[in-house]
């Protein structure tokens, strides 16, 4: 009798632990409940800006986390109040997941609103990579956005620069940066860059999705904070997001466009900060002479906060 129990006792736990494992699945592995989507179009592309016109103003409409939370209606809320944006730019974790489904949900989306077709500047987030030991940028990111292939040298993910017609705007790839080998070589290259912008006369945006400083309660990164703060103290903006939080502490700025709020932490005592969600943009004179960022809030498009940089 004893072994008829043993037996109904592991059949019991078994079944328990296999219906625990379907419904945790989406839980475990980020699978959608419902179907993939399977629309007609399955081109990921996103343009990278390119230009040899030199307007008076530059205009950038620039987001934060977002996790797949926008919808069309979102997107052409943002394009009828910045009607004059050239590009997008994006601290990354656009995505909720690297799979497949979720940069067809992203693209369902944005393909309908009124800003498909505008060029895309973009890092990757955390949320873009695989989980795991070995984490790797999804394969879907290089045809989702087809970036220019100028980065440091030897140094796996998406880092790289675009020049616009008064800024020079360059993305770091934060998430290889945990080999020493891999950060000493893109700050080489982050210097390096910076330098030939300068001569250049152009205003330098650096947008990484782990912050310098940061704002989210036991979320700072020791290696980042310590890598960069003094070489991207120099630069006129830096744009970051991860911490679902806002903050601004020249020139280090995080931004939270759609993430979900989390704790903060105070310790940097920032010039401003608050959870709700946010937009931003960049407008730079040509010259160039004059950079503004503002900051809105999300819902209604009220101002709440603004820096200016000047160059003599």
């Amino acid at each position: 009798m004893r072994k008829w129990g043993y037996i109904v006792f592991l059949t019991l736990l078994l079944a328990g632990g296999a219906v625990l494992c379907a419904l945790r699945w989406q839980a475990w592995f980020g699978m959608p409940e419902e179907p993939i989507w399977t629309g007609v179009t399955q081109d990921y592309t996103f343009p990278v800006f390119a230009t040899d016109t030199t307007p008076e103003k530059t205009t950038i409409l620039v987001l934060g986390d977002i996790h797949n939370r926008l919808t069309q209606a979102d997107y052409d809320t943002l394009a009828a109040r910045v009607p004059e944006a050239e590009a997008l730019a994006q601290v990354g974790d656009w995505m909720d997941r690297g799979q497949n489904y979720y940069y067809q949900l992203l693209l369902r989306e944005w393909s309908a609103s009124s800003l498909y077709g505008m060029p895309v500047i973009v890092t990757p987030g955390n949320h873009e990579y695989s989980k795991g030991v070995h984490k790797e940028l999804s394969p879907v990111w290089e045809h989702a956005f087809a970036h220019p292939s100028n980065g440091p040298a030897g140094v796996p993910g998406a880092s790289y620069y675009v020049d616009l017609p008064s800024i020079r705007f360059i993305t770091i790839d934060t998430n290889p940066l945990n080999r020493l080998v891999y950060l000493t070589r893109t700050l080489t290259w982050l210097r390096e860059t910076m330098a030939q912008a300068r001569e250049d006369g152009r205003f330098i945006v650096v947008m990484m999705h782990h912050p310098v400083l940061s704002v989210g309660k036991g979320r700072a990164n020791v290696l980042v904070y310590s890598a960069f703060r003094h070489a991207l103290g120099e630069t006129d903006l830096v744009l970051a997001g991860h911490d679902h939080n806002y903050m601004r502490r020249a020139p280090f700025v995080v931004l939270n466009t759609a993430g979900k709020p989390k704790k903060q932490q105070f310790f940097y005592t920032p010039e401003v900060i608050d959870s709700i969600p946010t937009y931003s943009v960049i407008e730079s004179t040509i010259c160039p002479k004059d950079l503004f960022f503002k900051t809105y809030r999300l819902s209604d498009g009220a101002l709440i906060d603004s820096l200016y940089v000047h160059h003599d």
